[in-house]
């Protein structure tokens, strides 16, 4: 009896362990279920959804770029493409070895592709395989596409540049968004979604873009299409108008034929830019293409820098067309009157240092305005000694040197060197001889065409500044500009003794651009000329005579440099021409800017231009 108590105690005692034990396994797998679908539920639903639910981007249409007629610059145009879904992880080497074989795909496009896998961030679901499918290509994808799981083709957009390297600097390239970027998002993970670059298209590519548009589609295990759960339609973007006349920018370009350099023709009036040359220039269509790194590596080594935007980019001596700034300087601070007269007998001695004229014989006694006429370098040599580099300096600055406009110049990197300057960069003292350097537009002194063009603006717009603007419209709503619109706190008289003056560089017979003068009294033009030096002539050359400027090897010949408005009674427009190594300004320079500015009357007036002279 006793022993029966015993067992039932101890099979009661494995029960109710067994049971507990039972207990405990069972209250886990409920509370685990309980978590699982209930407060992790939301969680999982995510999970499953990321693994069934597929977000298609639809790219919407980028606005275009026109020119100030409405002719179209850039546009787009649809390519095919195919693209990898990446659910299929697993099966991308073998798709890609069939994709190489079937197309032809070479070894740099399949390192591209390699790069493109190894950039993926954590939300991209496509990568991009090949571009520019030909009907070939397409035909061959077609029949063999249920070999290819994962594997779509897609409609994309490219830029078309109609007007190609003429525009290249202006307008600049774009490239598909966010390749790189492992953590970007959004708008980076759309495979066609166009980014600006450069230029217009990189400064105003949020008007540019539009608005993606977002589908979500259920698929299956394989990633293939079931059905469409949501859809918000794209948004195109809005259309750019430029200020640009194409036909003047085409001219320009024409004009300044082999050259390396810029020209630049402004409104007088508000600013506008009615061209903007650079040369030499590039295609833009070659970056809406696969640009591989050897073609990459050819434009960028270039020793013709390309890609340098010279009219806002290029730094120059500004050599002689600097002389206008120094001239408004010493009559601002009383220094001179046009009266006055300074002699140059062909050398100005400071120390022990001689500083020569480029007329050796010398120009005699010159008052300013036939100082400026001529060019002479010893008269400049007097009045910017005497002024002081740092009253220099103020005076071009407050003509327009230096000053931030907007993000499409960018900050200017150009040099308009006084006493802070030089200490701050060199911790050095500044020399009177670097002063008198800086008066004849040398020195330290590095200037954009652009400068020099707003410069020349608010020289002769009776005291009133001017600013440049590149943009005409935006979405077709004009963008208004009253960019002069206010005073530069010249003295008017001053401002018309030096646009007096620039008027007898063209038209008196002393004057340096005399052989480029026209006839018309309707359209008479004034300006500067400048001759920018690029190497040191030693004391032993000058004994010897001075090499010619064609016996020189071209990157130690000097740059040409013209200023100029027409027409000189009422101004409306500006002109900058800078041509590389040329020569002297007054014989390579300032005809190519006389003819611009009669092309440009022609284009935008429909008049023509007596240029014949006796």
């Amino acid at each position: 009896m006793l022993n029966d108590r015993k067992i039932k105690n101890k099979i009661l005692r494995r029960v109710l362990i067994l049971g507990s034990f039972k207990l405990i396994v069972f209250s886990a797998i409920i509370g685990r279920l309980y978590k699982l679908q209930v407060v992790d539920s939301e969680k999982y639903k995510t999970l499953s959804d990321s693994n069934r639910i597929s977000i298609k981007f639809h790219v919407p249409s980028r606005g275009k770029i026109i020119d100030a007629q409405g002719n179209i610059i850039a546009d787009n145009k649809n390519v095919y493409s195919l693209t990898y879904s990446y659910y299929n992880r697993n099966n991308i080497d073998s798709v890609l070895k069939s994709l190489k074989n079937l197309l032809n795909i070479n070894d740099e496009e399949m390192v591209l592709i390699f790069e493109r896998i190894n950039n993926l961030n954590k939300n991209q679901k496509t990568i991009l395989l090949k571009e520019y499918l030909s009907w070939k290509e397409l035909s061959i994808i077609y029949v063999n596409i249920d070999a290819l799981p994962g594997v779509r083709i897609n409609t994309a957009s490219i830029r078309e540049y109609s007007r190609g390297s003429y525009y290249a600097h202006t307008v600049g390239y774009t490239s598909y968004f966010g390749d790189k970027n492992k953590n970007a998002d959004y708008e980076q993970n759309i495979p066609f979604l166009l980014k600006g670059k450069n230029g217009i298209e990189k400064i105003y590519d949020s008007f540019l873009k539009g608005v993606p548009g977002k589908e979500e589609i259920e698929v299956n295990a394989t990633g293939n299409y079931v059905r469409r759960l949501s859809m918000i339609t794209s948004k195109p973007g809005k259309d750019i108008q430029l200020t640009i006349n194409s036909e003047v920018q085409d001219y320009a370009h024409k004009a300044i034929g082999p050259n390396i350099g810029a020209a630049l023709v402004l409104d007088a009036k508000n600013g506008d830019i009615i061209c903007s040359a650079s040369t030499p220039s590039y295609d833009p269509n070659i970056f809406s293409k696969t640009l591989y790194e050897s073609s990459w590596e050819k434009i960028i080594n270039s020793p013709n820098a390309p890609l340098v935007n010279r009219p806002i980019n290029g730094l120059y001596p500004p050599g002689s067309t600097f002389k206008p700034v120094v001239a408004l300087a010493a009559l601002q601070n009383g220094l001179i009157t046009d009266k006055d007269k300074i002699y140059c007998n062909g050398t100005y001695v400071l120390g022990n240092r001689k500083f020569h004229c480029w007329k050796n014989s010398g120009h005699g006694y010159l008052n300013l305005s036939d100082a400026i006429a001529q060019s002479c370098d010893v008269f400049f040599y007097d009045l910017a000694l005497r002024l002081g580099i740092d009253k220099i300096s103020e005076t071009a600055k407050l003509l327009g040197f230096g000053k931030y406009y907007d993000e499409y110049y960018g900050i200017p990197k150009s040099i308009v060197p006084n006493k802070k300057w030089k200490k701050d960069n060199f911790n050095e003292s500044w020399q009177k001889g670097e002063t008198l350097n800086v008066g004849i537009g040398q020195g330290f002194l590095l200037s954009t065409p652009l400068e020099l063009a707003i410069m020349t603006g608010n020289i002769i717009n009776n005291g009133n500044i001017i600013s440049p603007n590149i943009i005409k419209s935006i979405s077709g709503e004009n963008i208004k500009n009253d960019n002069l619109n206010k005073g530069n706190n010249f003295n008017i008289e001053h401002l018309n003794i030096v646009k007096n003056a620039m008027y007898k560089v063209m038209n008196s017979p002393k004057g340096t651009a005399w052989k480029s003068r026209i006839s018309d009294e309707d359209f008479q033009i004034a300006g500067k000329t400048g001759t920018s030096q690029v190497r040191i002539i030693s004391a032993k050359e000058r004994e010897a005579g001075i090499i010619k400027n064609e016996d020189l090897p071209y990157e130690k010949r000097d740059h040409a440099l013209f200023i100029g408005f027409a027409p000189f009674k009422n101004p409306k427009y500006i002109t900058t021409v800078i041509l590389e190594h040329a020569g002297g300004g007054a014989s390579y320079a300032a005809p190519v800017a006389r003819d611009l500015l009669i092309a440009t009357r022609k284009v935008i007036e429909g008049k023509d231009t007596e240029i014949s002279v006796s």
